[in-house]
């Protein structure tokens, strides 16, 4: 009897096979989203990668629209900015116009009625001659009103100057703060001001005066002779400060002349390095004038 052989099945290697893409390995892996966190990142990595492809597309998506809202918006801020600006300038212009508008209706006010002075002028007029009356009643309201809004103005401004100030005032003692370590301690600050007021005493500044300057309520010029005077003063302290520690560092032997030194120069050589040690522990203009006037003397 003849025995039959099953044919076998042999499948070709290169043949293509059911739910595979023979160029999944070649493909370069799916970045996850940057804004995403550690632990979202390590379970994308871990998805098939049909679902990497619609999560990373919806996410650039999500993205996209995102930054192009933010864009719109800064374009309405840019805009709304442009428009407050232009607002802010009608207004100053506007109420900049306000005093010559007033005094514009004040003049023809009064020249129109010229003879109305007094309340029973006023009364006159109303009885004999009423459409004048009304003329100015409304010459009156408008004056008013113009005075009214030039007040506001007036006011808004004086507010808005004080918030200014504010700012600057705050922004300048941090500043200073910064610059003099000293203002930290309230014992040597307080000695600070103390020897600050009496040197602008001394300039010739009151503190009826000082207050609204120091309160941004007053203006200064530095051509203010007390103010050159001050920087004056401020020159030559800095000026003698930098003579003195050039001195201490590097001392420098006085000249002899033939013979013996005389009294004199002795005197005057231990006044110099007396005063010398002195402006280095007080710091101050008079010994620092001092000092100048000692060294002139020695030379």
């Amino acid at each position: 009897m003849q025995r039959t052989t099953a044919p076998v099945d042999v499948q070709d290697p290169g043949a293509k096979t059911e739910g595979t893409d023979p160029g999944a390995a070649e493909l370069s892996p799916i970045e996850p989203p940057r804004s995403w966190t550690k632990e979202d990142k390590e379970l994308f990595t871990g998805l098939p990668r049909a679902t990497q492809e619609r999560l990373a597309e919806r996410e650039r998506s999500r993205e996209g629209d995102f930054l192009r809202r933010q864009n719109e918006a800064a374009e309405k801020l840019k805009g709304l900015a442009a428009k407050e600006q232009a607002v802010e300038l009608a207004r100053q212009t506007y109420e900049a116009a306000l005093p010559q508008l007033l005094q514009t209706l004040q003049q023809q006010q009064a020249g129109e009625f010229a003879d109305i002075k007094s309340m029973a002028d006023v009364e006159r007029l109303a009885r004999e001659d009423w459409p004048r009356y009304l003329l100015w009643d409304l010459q009156q309201k408008k004056v008013a009103e113009v005075t009214q809004h030039m007040l506001a103005g007036q006011h808004r401004q004086a507010q808005e100057k004080l918030t200014q100030f504010v700012e600057f005032a705050k922004r300048q003692d941090d500043l200073f703060k910064e610059k003099v370590p000293d203002m930290a301690d309230d014992t040597k600050a307080a000695q600070l001001q103390r020897q600050a007021l009496a040197v602008l005493s001394d300039l010739g500044f009151d503190e009826a005066e000082l207050v609204p300057l120091w309160n941004g309520q007053k203006e200064l010029s530095l051509r203010d002779h007390r103010l050159q005077l001050l920087i004056r003063d401020a020159t030559l302290w800095r000026e003698a400060e930098k003579k003195a520690k050039a001195a201490a560092t590097k001392p420098v032997p006085p000249v002899q002349r033939p013979g013996a030194a005389t009294s004199r120069q002795g005197t005057d050589e231990a006044r110099v390095q007396h005063l010398t040690q002195r402006l280095e522990q007080t710091g101050s203009l008079r010994d620092a004038a001092a000092l100048l006037r000692a060294r002139r003397a020695a030379r």
